[in-house]
This record gives C-alpha cells, structure tokens and sequence, in this order.
C-alpha cells in the first residue's frame, strides 16, 4: 500500500546574510520562527508591524535532515512533497536542484526515488527575498501594470493581502506554509476526486463519481498496466450502503480515471442553512491490481443542484441563485484569511467562524480574491452547517502580466489544482475570476475590455478549466461583473461603496437597486479588551499614531467621526467612542439589508464587507481579531433571521414589511406599538396575515394618528442640495419610536423604527435593571434604549449585545460562563453636547 512519511516539525533555517543556523518549525514562516526565539516582538502589538518590513529584503534557507532506513530501490515511486511553499524558492535535496517553487498556493512534487540513500539526507529550501525579486520583474517588464501599494505583486502568486491592505499590515511571510512529507507509491494513487450531482427529479438523483489515478512509471520506463486494474465505488449514508458497484476505468481528456454514474433513490438532499438539512453521504473508491488493494480513497460530499438565474425582467437582469430548484436569498459576509501569519490557524479556529456564521442565520461566504484558497476544514465545516462558498480566484485589485506565455502556464496549473481539489464540496456554489479587476479596466485604469492584463485569464483560461473539471456550477467572471458597467445596479452582482468609502451617509443604501450587493460595509473599532491586548494606556485615544496604525484605511478614522457626529453626537470619552462606532455600523448595514431583503427577489443577496479580521484593527468586520463580537454580529442574526419584519415611513404612512425565507406559509400577527421617548405609551395597533413561501410583502400600512401620534410643530436644519434650510418637522414624530414585533410559526421576531438620526432626538436617559443569575443576564428598562452593550467582567461570550430595549419587556441574554459583574451602557451615557 501507499503510505506518507511527515517531515513535519523541526527544521533549521538561516538567512543568507549571516548563516547563523537557528532551529524553526514547519509548517510555519520565518517571522513566527523568530517570534518564537524572541528575535521579534508581536508585530500586532502597538507599531511593532514595522520592525517585519525590515525582513523583507532578506533571502532564507530551511533546513531538514530525515534517516531513510527502507530497502532501496523503492518499489514503485517516492516523492518529496511540499503543499505549500510561500513563495518565490529554490529545492534542493542531497545537493541535487529538484526544481524552483513560484505560487504559493499549489503543491510541488519531486520525483525523489534515484535521489534518496540509505542513512541521512537532507532537503533544502532557499528562499528568495518577497520583495526583491518581483521588483526586479516589474522593472524588466515592458508592460507597465497598474493596481495595489506594492506594484511589484501581481507578479507573483502570492497571497496579496501580505503586501498590505486597507484592513490588514504588511507581513510578507516566508516560509514552508503548509505540510511537507515523503510520499511512497508502490503501483498507483488515487487523486482529485469528484461527485457531480446532474439532476434531480421523481426517480431520484443522477450522480457520477470518480477520481484520477496516477500509475507508477518504474525506473525501467514501463507503467503497470491498468488493463489488470480494478476500481469499486461505494457510496454510504448514516452508516448503510446506497451503493457498492465495480466502477470504470478509462481514459478523458488524456488522463486516467475511475469513473461511476447511476441513480440515488430517495436521496437526502443538501441545502443552505435556514432551507433545510446538510446531510452528507461518504463516498469510497478502492482501486485493485492482481486480486490486491493498492489505494483507497473517501471523502464526504452531498446531494444538490445548483444554478445560477440570469433572466430579464424590468429593471434589468437576475441575479439568483437556486439550489435544488428553490431559489436563495443569499445572506452572509465575505471572507478574509483569518490571520496575517497562516500557519498559526488550526482546524478549530476555522469551525469557529463557520459555526459563528451559521449561528449569525447567514447562508453565504464570499472568499475573496486577494487572500488564499482555503484549508480544507473550511470548506468541510461549510458543508455539514450549510454554508455556501463563493470562490474567487486570487486575483484581486491590480492588472497581472498575463501577456507572458510564463505567467498563463502558472494561472492554468494554478486553476486546476484548485477546482479538482475542491470540486468535491457541495458549499462551493461559483468560481469566480476575480475581485475588482474588471471594474478597475472599466472605472479606475481606463482600459475598456483590454485581452491581456488578466483578463486573459478571467476570460478563457478560467472558464475552460472550470468547464472541464467542474461542469457542476457556475463560473462568473469577476465581482463585481455585469452589464457595460460591471458594477452595474441593473445586473450582475454589485459592490456598494458610495456608502463609507465615498462618505456618503448610510441612508443611501436606500436609493441603490442592485440584483446582489457581493459588498458593501461599515467600519467600527474593535471590541475594548481587544484594544487593551495591543495598546498602552497612553495610546488609547481615537488620534494616537497606535491607534491611526490600526486603521489601515487612508481616513479610515475621520470617517467614523464623521459618521458618529452624524448619527448620534460626540463621545464623551475613548470608550464611548468604542461602542458608538459599533453601533453606528450595525445600524448603517442593516439599513442596507432591510432594504434589499424587502426588495426580494429583485435584489437576491447581500454580502457585507466583512466577517473577520486578520490582525487586531478598526475595521469593517463584525467578528474581531481576537473573536469577540462586535455589535453588527448580534445586529447580524437579527436582520438575516429566517423571517424579518421591517417598518418603514414613507409619505406619511407606516408601512409593515415582512420576509419569509423558509419554504413554508405561515400564519403572523403582528403587533406595532408606539412609544414616547419618556416611555408613554402612545397606541398599539395589531394585524394579521399570511407569510407566503420564500417571499417578501407589505402586511399593511397605519397613519401616525393611528398609533396616538399628533402634531407637534418643530424647526430644524435640514441638508438641501448644496446647503442647510431649517425646515418644519413633526416634533410629536421626533418624540417617538416604534417597536414591532412579529409572531409566526412558533418564533418572535422584532424590530424598530425612529424618525430621525439620534442626535436630533430628546432621547431621555433610561433606567435598566441588569440582573445575573449564572450564566443569565435579564434586562428591563423604563424607556426605550438604543444601544445597549454589556461589559462583563468575565472575558465570556454573550447571545445578544448591542440591544434595543422596549419599555418594561424583558430581554434575556444567555453568557458562555458566569459574566461576574455586569455594567450596562447605552448611547444617552456615551454622547456629550461639549459644553
């Protein structure tokens, strides 16, 4: 049988520059290394990022020496593998150069069978510096690109957020990423397996099944021939066999595979989160030569259909997608690398984000392009909680060189590996070509629709090899991408960022149309125990150079002070500024959502900018660095809830949405009930309706003087164009919020409407009651409440946060742990009028 040997672990590495031997680890980069020997400090803590710059002229050698004790020769083949080598790199093995690494996101192989002795060997691995070399390439070029801080970057297949972004530093890492074994092939291996469900209708489901294999050449030049070789597929769920049949072994498109096709009756089928089930089947492949197993393979995967629904309508063209013939509202947040040094990241931490995200009621994850493709415990932890995955490819923001015959050959090698290594996924739901990149040639770099400088790549190379080895879903060409104008309200997908990065105001998500908002997002600071883990006291204030560090966007601070006066006034101090910027991104993006998921299906997804941070910074995220939840996440499980109730206030009407994401009708009632800001009831109304499946509706409408609301005249300054009038306003409106809160299907649902910014309110400050008991915190306050966020003196994690209180209705928040003590703040305790 096969078998791997690990050459994990210890290694030594060196620089070039004084080759003074030091003992590293692997998987792992040269910059944990030294943090590890206590040569560099924490690059996240205070401003330490610089001192890693200063790494990135230097070139490195790793270092492994392994006894080999098995009889040699070997029969059949042994090969040196290294699953990630990040980036630029020379191997060596016993002296001898096996070959040159240039992508950091494929595996390299070396036939290493003529090359292995009895006793000691040794590998090495020289790499060259991350910055020199591409450099040099972009200098010696005759192309000039454009694109991106460090010109030099699209030349190489390098995660590009390692050259700095605007939410993450530059920490160019170096490095052996990803395992390194020993791989022994004694007749044949089984590879890149696949499951592509093709329909489903009333017989069952139509399946094919199958992997490559890859037979020995021995040394003498002859293959086994596969003429002798047998393959059996089996296919199991919950433990019982659905299939076990002899399968065939033939040639496609000049490789070698085992191939299996037939119908799975009654099959359990695979849906996103909130739609249904993620039942999972086991998939087995056993190949066989002369009577004798010499490979097995499994893998899990599941049972649905995907499409993409692209048809005309009035205003313009769809944007759906449909699993097993229902259509999604796609619900989620993209998706960055989840730290700035890879190799730190386990498998747990990756369950954390996705069970997060599920509990978050998001569907959807946008991998975005100028990070990495992904551990496979990803993707599997978005398989079993129902999670669909759509996948850039890692390109991002800049022009890349693909005129050169050289770099074509990297982006085709590069998209195969990576389509036949996650095809397997039923999560995976779109390949896409790109991030912004199309855009860029249309808005930013005025190239039109250039055949090179990517495009080549996005254009034909991608396509054909998604075609090829992945006919099961979609393959859309960038993101945004749509239309004459790829960001396009009218069709295609659309990134939103009118919003934040052009300051405009949040209420402007209102006026945008788009069939599928793939991003759009709102800075806030990270949580404050996060900032206490990075700061010293002296740093801890909105303008510190510390502060402004973390904060990698040019005016990323201004903009939430704008943002902040705008909506609700100034902080009276660092903290308060802390938790003002959090609750003025969780309302700006649901205002967005509300928006668009009431327009369903006219708009089908939002997927905000973004679920995680790679360092500790202010940031777009609702999930920090460290894990803690910002207030947008408990804002997150609200609006992306399976049935939504939105109020809106439009032409001196109350209007009552709802949305039903469930496949099923459901009988509501809805009660609306209006407030002074003292905590006066002012009216309640109650209605009742019928939720129609997967759908979005107006229950009804109430004039204000319904609700208890009169007339009160007021003056107040208002934005006309290019200056400020006072205008007349209702001062009784100004003295009001709504709650709403609908009920169906057994579940509660809630939500709330204000007339006006909140600093234009006389908000009166409320009486909460906090009370613990175990892990049970209750809340009950005399007056509405914006903004509430509980400080626990336990560092534990909280089931709601940043919470609206209705006067004397109670709110239960659920901790990980006992909280110890509880302080409450709202937004009346954070803002002051300075004087």
């Amino acid at each position: 049988m096969n078998r791997v040997i690990s050459l994990d672990g210890t290694w030594r590495f060196c620089s070039k520059k004084d080759r003074q031997w030091k003992e590293g680890k692997v998987p792992g980069c040269v910059q944990l290394d030294l943090m590890a020997l206590g040569e560099l400090g924490d690059p996240f803590y205070r401003l330490n990022e610089v001192e890693f710059h200063k790494l990135e002229e230097e070139e490195w050698i790793y270092r492994k020496e392994f006894e080999w004790n098995d009889v040699l020769p070997v029969p059949g083949k042994v090969y040196l593998v290294f699953e990630g080598i990040d980036t630029l790199a020379d191997v060596y093995m016993n002296g001898h150069h096996l070959g040159r690494a240039e992508n950091m996101f494929i595996p390299y192989r070396f036939d290493v069978g003529n090359i292995l002795r009895a006793g000691l060997n040794e590998v090495e691995v020289h790499f060259d510096s991350p910055i020199r070399t591409i450099r040099a390439m972009e200098r010696n070029s005759p192309v000039a690109l454009r694109g991106g801080s460090e010109i030099g970057r699209p030349y190489v297949r390098k995660a590009q957020y390692s050259y700095g972004w605007d939410w993450g530093p530059r920490i160019a890492q170096v490095g052996l990423w990803r395992p390194v074994y020993l791989e022994v092939i004694e007749t044949a291996k089984i590879r890149y397996p696949f499951f592509e469900t093709r329909r489903i209708d009333k017989e069952g489901a139509f399946v094919a099944t199958g992997a490559e294999i890859e037979m020995v050449v021995r040394d003498d030049g002859k293959a086994v021939s596969y003429d002798e070789m047998e393959a059996f597929v089996e296919i199991l769920y919950d433990g019982k066999n659905v299939v076990s049949e002899k399968a065939s072994i033939d040639r496609f498109r000049g490789k070698l595979q085992i191939s299996w096709q037939g119908v799975i009756e009654k099959p359990a089928l695979w849906y996103p989160n909130g739609m249904g089930q993620q039942p999972l089947y086991e998939v087995k492949l056993r190949l066989m030569y002369n009577g004798k197993t010499v490979d097995e393979h499994s893998f899990c995967t599941g049972i649905r259909t995907v499409r993409l629904i692209r048809e005309r309508d009035e205003e313009g063209e769809s944007f759906i997608f449909e699993i097993n013939g229902e259509k999604v509202f796609a619900k989620g947040a993209n998706w960055i690398p989840a730290d700035s040094l890879l190799p730190r990241l386990t498998e747990d931490d990756y369950y954390y984000y996705i069970k997060a995200a599920k509990d978050a009621n998001m569907n959807m994850l946008r991998i975005w392009g100028g990070g990495i493709y992904e551990h496979p415990a990803f993707y599997e932890a978005c398989d079993r909680m129902g999670i669909m995955v759509w996948q850039d490819f890692m390109y991002a923001c800049a022009q890349y060189p693909d005129q050169f015959d050289w770099f074509q050959r990297l982006a085709e090698v590069e998209a195969e590996h990576v389509v036949k290594s996650l095809r397997i996924h039923p999560s995976i739901v779109l390949w896409c070509g790109n991030n912004e990149n199309n855009w860029g040639f249309h808005s930013w770099w005025g190239n039109g629709v250039p055949k090179y400088l990517g495009n080549y790549i996005y254009q034909e190379i991608l396509p054909t090899v998604c075609a090829e080895n992945d006919p099961s879903r979609p393959y859309w060409v960038s993101s945004p991408y749509g239309g004459e104008d790829p960001n396009s309200m009218a069709e295609g997908d659309r990134h939103s960022w009118t919003v934040w990065s052009g300051w405009a105001d949040y209420k402007e998500y209102l006026n945008d149309t788009g069939r599928f908002l793939s991003e759009f997002g709102f800075q806030a600071m990270p949580c404050l125990k996060t900032i206490y883990s990075f700061t010293q006291p002296e740093d801890r204030h909105p303008l510190s150079p510390v502060m402004l560090s973390h904060n990698k966007m040019v005016c990323g601070t201004e903009r939430l002070v704008r943002f902040m006066i705008a909506k609700a006034g100034f902080p009276k101090d660092f903290r308060s500024f802390v938790y003002l910027t959090q609750f003025i991104q969780a309302e700006a993006i649901k205002t967005g959502v509300e928006h668009w998921r009431t327009r369903k299906f006219k708009t089908a997804g939002t997927l905000y900018w973004q679920i995680n941070d790679c360092w500790p910074v202010a940031s777009w995220s609702c999930i920090d660095y460290q894990r803690r939840k910002k207030g947008l996440y408990y804002y997150t499980k609200k609006f992306f809830h399976n049935i939504l109730v939105v109020p809106k206030y439009k032409e001196g009407r109350i209007f009552i949405h709802a949305v039903n994401d469930t496949l099923n009708e459901l009988d509501a009632q809805v009660r609306v009930t209006a407030y002074a800001l003292d905590g006066t009831k002012k009216g309640e109304m109650y209605m009742k309706t019928v939720l129609l499946p997967n759908s979005a509706s107006v229950v009804g409408s109430i004039k204000p003087e319904e609700l208890g609301i009169g007339y009160r005249r007021v003056v107040m300054p208002v934005d006309a164009g290019s200056t400020t009038f006072p205008v007349e306003k209702n001062g009784e409106l100004l003295d009001t919020v709504l709650f709403v809160e609908l009920v169906a299907d057994g579940q509660s649902v809630k939500n709330y409407l204000v007339f006006d910014a909140f600093r234009n309110l006389e908000l009166k400050e409320p009486n909460v009651s906090c009370a613990v008991k175990g892990s049970r915190i209750e809340l009950v306050s005399d007056k509405p409440a914006f903004g509430v966020f509980l400080e626990t003196q336990q560092d534990v994690e909280l089931s709601d946060n940043c919470v609206i209180l209705e006067p004397g209705v109670p709110c239960v928040v659920e901790a990980s742990g006992e909280p110890g003590d509880v302080k409450v703040i709202d937004i009346t305790r954070m803002i002051t009028k300075l004087y």
